[in-house]
């Protein structure tokens, strides 16, 4: 029930005003925010032939709308927006991105689409993003190690959400940007430096994790010695020891099952394996 509970908050039944579209991308990353939706950017120009087309046979589709009101909606002209162009590397229009909150892209798709083409695209990523909200709300106020990670993780058990095995993958990448973002900001200068370090390299195995490439996982985590990870780092690492013997019925499991409880507050871990072996199955 608790699962069926969380994906419930997936789909969107409120602010809905089909056919709005904002100019300001910095305003439209604020009502994402404010209203837990992804961003829906429409990169155009105004001697775009088939943008102009879109506009007439698409965009004012009534089923389109009805699709759009799971996002904010963004225009974006690229010869007024050249910063924002050129950032997202937008070389032909119209071109549609599908975006979180602090603007990392989740979808992207090109040309020309008929209603019913356009319809399915922006489907599937029609989802709330509420079960993210204070996590993006604090990334967005501060980026730094903390808050990249914390996002990166919250994507990963959002990837866990959907039906749709696109839409997990796309997640499971953006979650990835979070990471790398994570790893740009740690300094060698941080006094908790190795600790940090050591648990982004803990935390590079859970993607592999999420999509179920346990082998690689098993293997990965043997090549590090357990006496060498540092104490508020070992939750991390008996989850990947734990998830992976479960996932490949390893001989070891109970050992491991056994050493990881010993760990305060890893029964939060154990209840995420659950949930990714119940995923996989």
């Amino acid at each position: 029930m608790k699962k069926i509970a969380l994906f419930s908050l997936l789909f969107l039944s409120q602010f809905s005003q089909a056919g709005t579209w904002m100019t300001s991308f910095d305003e439209a990353k604020k009502m994402a925010l404010a209203t837990n939706k992804f961003i829906l950017v429409d990169f155009w120009a105004t001697w775009c032939g088939p943008c102009k087309q879109m506009d007439m046979d698409s965009w004012n589709n009534m089923e389109v709308n009805q699709v759009l009101d799971n996002y904010i909606q963004v225009k974006v002209d690229i010869d007024n927006n050249k910063d924002i162009a050129n950032k997202y590397g937008i070389q032909l229009i119209p071109n549609m991105y599908i975006m979180d909150a602090n603007g990392k892209v989740v979808y992207s798709f090109e040309g020309y689409h008929d209603a019913n083409a356009l319809k399915r695209e922006l489907i599937k990523f029609a989802y709330s993003t509420s079960f993210l909200s204070n996590d993006l709300i604090n990334y967005s106020k501060m980026k730094n190690y903390s808050t990249s990670t914390r996002v990166y993780m919250k994507y990963l058990d959002y990837s866990l959400l959907v039906d749709s095995e696109e839409a997990k993958n796309k997640l499971i990448n953006l979650s990835v940007d979070y990471l790398n973002d994570a790893k740009k900001d740690l300094s060698k200068k941080d006094e908790s430096y190795d600790e940090k370090k050591q648990k982004l390299d803990l935390l590079i195995l859970f993607e592999l994790a999420y999509e179920k490439k346990y082998e690689k996982v098993s293997k990965k985590i043997s090549e590090m010695k357990e006496s060498d990870i540092l104490e508020n780092n070992k939750n991390y690492y008996y989850f990947l020891k734990y998830v992976t013997a479960k996932a490949l019925n390893s001989d070891d499991f109970a050992a491991i099952e056994s050493k990881s409880k010993e760990i305060d507050g890893f029964d939060f871990y154990i209840d995420k394996a659950n949930h990714i072996l119940a995923k996989a199955d």
